[in-house]
């Protein structure tokens, strides 16, 4: 845990993977949250999902996890800009985001969190229903 922001410990990364309602197909957002020791989140990205043409009979909870840090993570890098540089500047902006919530941390200290995903009960009843 770090303790540098003024609203608490900022103990991990959430990432919140629920399925899209109604959905027959692998359908998926993501809300990013930063949870505080106290058990409080702050909601961090909440425009982050994806879909695919795959059955839920057919989705496997390993996928689903793997991908949800896939898409709340540093995206493809610009035209003309390397890996690293695009790492870099989707750090900052997390830092910048929380910054403007009152937690001030370096790029550093956030990327040393634990980062947690957790499913919604839409998407777990999915991968536990019939079919799996």
């Amino acid at each position: 845990m770090i303790r540098e922001d003024p609203m608490g410990t900022l103990e991990k990364f959430l990432s919140l993977a629920e399925a899209e309602p109604n959905s027959e197909q692998v359908s998926v957002y993501v809300l990013l949250k930063a949870q505080l020791e106290n058990g409080q989140c702050i909601l961090v990205l909440d425009d982050r999902g994806w879909s695919t043409s795959e059955n839920w009979s057919r989705a496997e909870p390993a996928a689903i996890r793997e991908t949800t840090l896939t898409v709340v993570g540093p995206g493809e890098p610009a035209p003309g800009a390397s890996r690293a540089q695009a790492f870099r500047d989707y750090w900052k902006c997390i830092r910048s985001l929380l910054a403007a919530q009152g937690i001030h941390l370096s790029i550093e200290k956030l990327m040393a969190l634990e980062h947690e995903v957790r499913f919604g009960p839409r998407l777990q009843r999915l991968l536990t229903g019939p079919g799996h």
